[in-house]
């Protein structure tokens, strides 16, 4: 049976992307690619135009070329017109944007859609608001589609109903804002309308658990059904 793990925030930064080594990762020697790795957000290895920076086409390369498939459920600080931009292919049971390099892929959630993956149905709904966007660039440091379209949202609902409501897994970047303080002395994340959102989808719909990234620690809540992940190596999910 082939097996699928998540991992926190990368940020498109070595020190935090190491979790993935094989020191700290030393499953993946087992793994294939019918195996599948999760990231919860703020990747961050899209921040600049392809082949303009030779550290990211470095990392992409390194990550793309695992034994494993490596997906990632967008989040916050990521460039959205890089990976907007990316083709859409089917895969899992539902489109997805993919970054194709010499010798691997590495796959982009949409936000607000159902994947079907070695037997598991998961809902991804990636997405958060940037606290310091103040202090950030538009389409430079910081993008606007990091918060859901009305589009995306209604697609979410959409495909939530299509499954009748039932997940084993709930991948996203934040969570549901009723939990943020949770994580958080930072009440402006309480704000967050994606946070918000995820609320409404904790009422209305049953999972086994629930996996995100965004708040800089490894905790569980609610008899471990809510968990946050970012130093962590990856934690497969069974």
């Amino acid at each position: 049976m082939s097996k699928i793990f998540v991992c926190g925030d990368t940020h498109g930064l070595p020190r935090d992307t190491k979790k993935l080594n094989g020191r700290n990762f030393p499953e993946q020697k087992e793994l294939t690619k019918d195996d599948v790795v999760i990231q919860l957000g703020d990747f961050g290895w899209i921040w600049y135009p392809f082949g303009e920076n030779k550290e990211q086409e470095y990392w992409l390369d390194w990550l793309a070329e695992k034994n494993y498939t490596l997906a990632v459920v967008l989040g916050n600080h990521e460039n959205y017109d890089l990976i907007e931009a990316l083709p859409l292919v089917e895969k899992w049971g539902n489109r997805l944007y993919v970054l194709k390099r010499d010798k691997g892929e590495i796959y982009f959630f949409r936000r607000g859609a159902v994947y079907v993956i070695n037997g598991k149905k998961i809902l991804t709904i990636g997405g958060a608001e940037s606290t310091d966007k103040l202090n950030r660039t538009p389409h430079l440091s910081w993008w606007e589609q990091e918060v859901l379209s009305l589009e995306e949202t209604n697609n979410c609902l959409d495909e939530i109903k299509e499954h009748n409501a039932e997940f084993d897994y709930v991948l996203t970047h934040t969570c549901p804002a009723k939990y943020v303080s949770k994580f958080t002395h930072k009440t402006v994340k309480l704000n967050c309308y994606v946070a918000k959102f995820l609320d409404h989808i904790d009422d209305i719909i049953t999972c086994k658990k629930w996996h995100f990234g965004h708040f800089h620690q490894d905790k569980s809540i609610q008899r471990n059904k809510y968990t946050v992940h970012y130093e962590n190596a990856p934690f497969e999910l069974k």
